[in-house]
């Protein structure tokens, strides 16, 4: 409970409340020690000093007596209303109820103190669960930081530079979840059995020692399909046979999940303690987190070795590909009354286009971007803005304060010549209202469909959004636009690759053959598909441009409300 006691008011307040009932009331913390209030003077009166302090239970609960002026003999036995959240038992509130006291005035009592305790979990839950979220996004924004380019970073070698970010992601995965040991194996290419490329706190004999841990490896083979293990005291689990290992080691809990590749496993991270503990699901999937930003760390140093030792340039960026294909959407969200589809066509293998669905307390956000370039370099800056929005999106509201931060973060760590244009929305399924930003993007197209005649091009509006490209001043602000969409409704946002695709003569698509496209399709088609309106507004473009071939990469999104 001291961990999330700040000012001592919770202890200040069982105070008041024992005067008032005029029942000895304490707030005991988890090991038995009660927290009072305590509070010194500076020479002017103003408070100072420390808050609250710890004495231990029988001084405590002698105060909380001589606070009401009772004996214990007046009153009944303690009653504990537990203080407990997601994080275990911080510890309780505890009251000894006279026995003069009218039964229902004491029935009273309790329950108010049952929603003091209540409140109080609230907040320390609240507290517990922003702790959790300030170390996962910490953790995730690092991890994303490897895969981007650093200006002046020097040319190591692809076997040290996977090495060192194995050894990184390691290093981090002890720090934030906070066991003793752990170790990072790599499936080699042309071997079965991993081998440890990475280790804490091992010994050299456990390090490279393949033998595994439980019967038939079932652990391992868990892990390796990307299963969260947690296993919880080794020396009493039924499926562990290497008992005598694990006590020579002095390991008592195993974390454990597996480097995947597009599904395919290419290694494991394990994480271990000396004392039994039991991992929490939030634990797991940090882990499996850092296992996949781990994972995109050893297929991207893989592509380097490629490049630099085989002339297959085909092999190398099909490697490349694979993390970019990982970072895109695998599935279209479900937020009715939302019908959503996208497009994604890289000139190249790789891209510097992305776009991507994010589930926000229920509503439903949409990034579409493009980063300057073509290429590996375009593709690792993409996989790492990417990183970066999904992490800030999880835990800052105001849509133009995320932008803000991942303007900040890419200022600091890209070159001059590397910057993002960005198009942000979040539609609320309730109220349809829309909220954007842009950031250099070109601006969406809203068409409004009518019920009561054909659309027509003065039915169409863009969504208009001032703001600078992210990656190239830091004090750039994003205004917030607002539109509130209605029923029948279809947005469409999209990269600068569809506006510029050219014919043989060298013309552009340009907006106005894109909203003509639109208008053409919702006159016959009233009710088409978000997924209609991308096919078409595609095949608009292949036959405009004919065989003369892409120059950029091409992403379309689009959104159409559905009726209620």
């Amino acid at each position: 409970m001291r961990d999330f006691v700040t000012d001592g008011s919770v202890s200040a307040l069982c105070d008041e409340l024992a005067r008032l009932v005029r029942a000895p009331i304490w707030l005991r913390d988890q090991s038995g020690e009660v927290i009072v209030p305590e509070w010194s003077e500076s020479e002017d009166g103003e408070g100072a000093g420390h808050p609250w302090s710890i004495i231990n239970e029988a001084a405590g609960r002698a105060r909380a007596f001589a606070l009401v002026g009772r004996s214990e003999a007046e009153c009944e036995e303690p009653t504990p209303i537990p203080l407990r959240i997601r994080a275990g038992l911080l510890g309780s509130i505890v009251i000894c109820m006279p026995r003069d006291m009218d039964a229902g005035r004491a029935e009273t009592i309790r329950r108010a103190l049952g929603l003091l305790a209540s409140s109080v979990c609230d907040v320390c839950e609240a507290q517990w669960s922003l702790r959790q979220r300030v170390r996962e996004l910490d953790a995730l924004y690092r991890l994303s930081g490897m895969l981007s380019p650093r200006q002046g970073a020097g040319a190591a070698a692809p076997g040290a530079e996977a090495d060192r970010m194995l050894e990184a992601a390691l290093d981090l995965a002890i720090e934030v979840i906070g066991v003793d040991a752990g170790s990072i194996a790599v499936i080699e290419e042309g071997r079965e059995t991993p081998v440890i490329r990475a280790s804490r706190g091992l010994s050299r004999q456990w390090a490279t020692d393949t033998e595994t841990l439980s019967r038939g490896g079932v652990l391992r083979q868990a892990a390796l399909r990307g299963e969260i293990v947690r296993v919880e005291d080794l020396l009493r689990d039924p499926r562990i046979e290497a008992q005598e290992r694990i006590r020579a080691e002095g390991l008592a809990s195993l974390l454990s999940t597996g480097l995947l590749d597009q599904g395919v496993p290419i290694g494991l991270i394990r994480l271990y303690t000396r004392r039994p503990r039991l991992f929490t699901q939030a634990e797991g999937e940090l882990l499996r987190a850092i296992a996949e930003h781990a994972a995109a760390a050893v297929t991207t140093a893989r592509l380097r070795r490629l490049r630099e030792q085989d002339e297959a340039v085909k092999r190398q960026v099909r490697l490349a590909a694979s993390v970019q294909r990982r970072m895109l959407p695998r599935t279209t969200p479900q937020v009715p009354p939302f019908d959503v589809a996208a497009h994604y066509a890289p000139s190249f293998d790789l891209g510097g286009d992305f776009y991507d669905f994010l589930e926000l307390g229920g509503h439903l956000g949409i990034l579409v971007g493009d980063v300057a370039g073509k290429g590996v370099p375009a593709a690792l800056l993409m996989s790492s803005v990417r990183a970066s929005l999904r992490a800030h999106a999880q835990d800052v509201y105001h849509i133009g304060d995320v932008l803000k931060r991942v303007n900040r973060a890419l200022v600091r760590d890209t070159l001059d010549n590397e910057f993002v244009t960005l198009w942000y929305g979040v539609a609320d399924p309730v109220t349809l209202r829309l909220t954007y930003c842009a950031a250099g993007h070109d601006w969406p197209l809203l068409a409004r469909v009518p019920r009561d005649r054909a659309i027509t091009e003065r039915d169409c509006e863009r969504l208009t959004a001032d703001g600078m490209a992210l990656g190239i001043d830091p004090t750039q602000e994003y205004p917030l636009g607002v539109k509130q969409l209605a029923p029948r409704d279809v947005l469409v946002a999209w990269t600068d690759g569809l506006h510029d695709a050219t014919d043989f003569e060298g013309r552009k698509f340009g907006g106005t053959r894109l909203r003509r496209a639109l208008v053409d399709l919702l006159a016959r088609e009233p009710e088409a598909s978000a997924a209609r309106v991308v096919d078409h507004v595609l095949a608009e473009v292949r036959q405009f441009s004919g065989l003369s071939g892409r120059t950029d990469d091409i992403t379309i999104v689009a959104l159409r409300v559905g009726e209620r």
